[in-house]
């Protein structure tokens, strides 16, 4: 006999969970030689405080195999005479899926009942499972327990973690709510009994899920769900949170599919991949209220959206601050390590609740059929990614391959910068693809290429690389150097290149036509200024990298070269020349010769078009009269 546990079973996901189960019929259990095989559930318990008058469709269908059990997981009795009385003789496994739970706003507004369901509900589980199961039967239950992102909190200025950072499983737990901290206690617990053998234990931080079906529920971002699902039900909305703050979410199918997958796992893969620590964020993807209105106008025909509830926004500054402090980076490598799949993006989140809940559409709902898979390009197509693309250099270069037809990739730190930089462009999001990015951050960087993939496809004619974004530092003799502003500028002006280049070629290599690099250099790889020696370091290691990539990248049929720009006009560099000169060898201050920034763009221009059989190695381009060739 093959049982499985669901508490939580009467509420949307333990719902949506019992369903894929039931559709499947089976799951994987492990055999006496450490691999896992398929059983067929003989007999499928869902536990809940309280029960809706009809469960989903194919619930209501399964007759005996199913069976329905009202109590409170809180209730060591409930658990122990009543939930696990299901264990007998016969059974041969059992998995269980704690899913029940106080959600975030009731847990702040009752401190008592977080504690008591939440905490020590899941103790009782725990405790059942080992007592009536592994101490009675000999064996250990697979325990699959749903913890939540909200064990790590962010917003305030001295926190471990903050909201731009990327969050992880090594992060340390830091909830700055009741219903976070029950839960990072309960993944603890969870570990230990795991650890002692009682329980076959594994945990998975689920981000929000978009959309669920049918009511509001207490989580504080339950209106990244509302912003879907009232409106498709002809129902008025009205949004907290302002339109325009990113949360972590996830769809509901790609959350049950990761449950499972993480269950299905063998011991020894948990034990390989994730070794004491049992607990794995889930992928997640950052999306803002507008950006899933826009995919619901998106998917609907232009027809249907007068059917459609109005949208509107009552924005509370408080809970968009709150929401809005939230990490939305989540490294999920070990859930991915497992098989769990990439969370889907706003469209297919939106597409697939019409698919899943359309009893819950009002009539006359149209869809637009979707494209075939994510957009791409043509194989002629020329797509160049850009870093520090708001401004600057990175801007001007962005115009100039603009005029020829490229498409775009504009990476940097300020989103706002680089929609300016787009928004001078005209053009569209399918020409231009804007990505906030941090250079020296890994997964910032494996981010900025798989959503490049993602938007164009491997059919790329050509692909560009230009690594621009940099930072300099307070100018200061090498004695008076902050080792801090050092480190900045190495890691955003070297590190930077070196991983934007690493995952470029990557790329290049999986096209199959190669592509080509272009570093930004500056005069500084070569010769520096007085008090220059974070950033002249940083430049000097360039050129050696440039070097090697252009080395290694032979066999990929990459290309890579370096251009040194020096005096290019920019605002920044007008105010700093123009009114107080640059600083010469001998302590006197000199207003220098500039050059254009279209003599700029034009010279990158040349290097970007030649053919991948043909390389510039580097290029210095100046003002004719720049005091350069005999500075020093």
């Amino acid at each position: 006999m093959t049982l499985v546990i669901i508490t939580g079973g009467g509420g949307f996901l333990g719902q949506c969970l019992a369903t894929a189960l039931l559709k499947r019929s089976t799951i994987g259990i492990e055999t006496s030689e450490g691999t896992t095989e398929e059983a067929s559930i003989t007999k499928l318990v869902l536990a809940d405080i309280a029960f809706p008058p009809s469960l989903q469709p194919t619930i209501e269908a399964a007759g005996s195999l199913v069976e329905k059990l009202q109590g409170d997981v809180s209730d060591e009795k409930f658990c122990s005479e009543q939930l696990f009385s299901y264990v007998t003789d016969s059974t041969k496994h059992v998995s269980i899926f704690h899913m029940g739970a106080v959600m975030s706003g009731t847990g702040e507004k009752d401190f008592d009942l977080a504690m008591r369901v939440n905490l020590y509900g899941t103790l009782n589980m725990l405790e059942g499972a080992r007592k009536h199961i592994f101490e009675k039967f000999g064996f250990a239950a697979k325990f699959i327990f749903t913890s939540a992102g909200a064990t790590i909190g962010s917003g305030a200025p001295t926190d471990y973690v903050q909201k731009e950072d990327w969050i992880s499983d090594a992060s340390r737990a830091t909830p700055h709510t009741t219903y976070g901290m029950t839960k990072a206690c309960c993944e603890l617990l969870m570990t230990d009994f795991s650890r002692r053998g009682f329980v076959d234990g594994r945990a998975v931080r689920l981000p929000s899920i978009v959309v669920r079906a049918g009511a509001p529920n207490a989580a504080t971002t339950s209106c990244f769900s509302s912003v879907i699902r009232e409106p498709l039900s002809g129902i008025d909305v009205v949004l907290p949170i302002a339109d325009n703050v990113p949360h972590a979410v996830t769809g509901t199918r790609a959350a049950i599919n990761a449950m499972m997958t993480v269950h299905d796992a063998s011991r020894a893969e948990i034990e390989e991949v994730l070794g004491f620590d049992r607990t794995v964020f889930l992928p997640a993807v950052a999306v803002s209220l507008g950006e899933l209105q826009e995919a619901l106008y998106k998917v609907v025909t232009p027809a249907s959206k007068g059917k459609l509830g109005a949208i509107t926004y009552e924005v509370d500054d408080f809970l968009s601050n709150v929401v809005g402090g939230f990490p939305t980076k989540i490294d999920a490598s070990r859930a991915l390590q497992l098989g769990v799949t990439p969370a889907p993006n706003a469209e297919t989140l939106v597409r697939e609740y019409i698919k899943d809940f359309s009893t819950a559409l009002v009539d006359g709902i149209e869809i637009v059929p979707p494209t075939s898979g994510s957009p791409k390009a043509m194989v002629d197509e020329k797509v160049a990614v850009i870093t520090g693309g708001g401004s600057g250099i990175g801007r001007g270069v962005a115009v100039r391959l603009a005029e020829d037809g490229w498409s775009l990739v504009l990476a940097g730190r300020r989103m706002a910068t680089l929609k300016e930089t787009q928004k001078i462009l005209g053009l569209a999001d399918d020409k231009c693809l804007c990505v906030a990015t941090d250079v020296s951050v890994e997964n910032d960087v494996k981010e900025l290429f798989r959503k490049t993939e993602e938007q164009f496809g491997l059919e790329v004619g050509h692909l560009l690389l230009f690594n621009n974004a940099g930072i300099n530092s307070p100018a200061a003799s090498v004695e008076n150097v902050e080792y801090a502003d050092f480190e900045k500028v190495i890691k955003v002006n070297l590190h930077g290149p070196f991983l934007c280049a690493k995952e470029a070629m990557k790329l290049m290599a999986k096209t199959g036509r190669g592509g080509r690099i272009i570093n930004n250099g500056s005069i500084s790889a070569h010769v520096p200024r007085p008090n220059s020696a974070c950033y002249t370091s940083a430049k000097h290691a360039v050129l050696g990298l440039t070097k090697c990539i252009a080395l290694d990248g032979r066999k990929l049929k990459v290309a890579c070269g370096q251009i040194d720009f020096g005096n290019v006009v920019s605002e920044l560099s007008m105010a700093t020349n123009t009114k107080e000169g640059a600083l010469q060898p001998n302590g006197t201050k000199l207003v220098e010769p500039s050059m254009s920034m279209k003599d700029a763009t034009e010279a990158f221009w040349t290097m970007a078009n030649m053919p991948l059989q043909a390389n510039v190695l580097q290029m210095t381009v100046m003002a004719t009269n720049m005091p350069f060739v005999g500075r020093g």
